[in-house]
């Protein structure tokens, strides 16, 4: 949950995306998709923790697992993919 305790990390591995555009679907926000194949463009690497929850569905639901969320906090480093 988002408590403000924590900064958010997004990145991508483009060359592993499939393009079926289901982070778009559910995070718009911060994520698009190239019109020339699909494949996914990052538009916020680091989006309010508000959105840390969606972000996170969003990799999980990554076919390719092709999203990494970073969730950085003073204390520790938590790395979360769609994995």
């Amino acid at each position: 949950m988002a408590n403000g305790n924590f900064k958010l990390r997004v990145a991508v591995d483009q060359d592993v995306c499939v393009g079926a555009g289901l982070c778009v679907l559910s995070t718009a926000e911060v994520f698009d998709q190239r019109d020339e194949d699909g494949v996914v463009k990052l538009l916020q690497t680091e989006p309010d923790e508000a959105l840390y929850e969606k972000v996170l569905g969003a990799a999980r639901k990554c076919p390719s697992k092709a999203i990494k969320v970073e969730k950085l906090t003073d204390d520790a480093d938590t790395q979360e993919s769609g994995q």
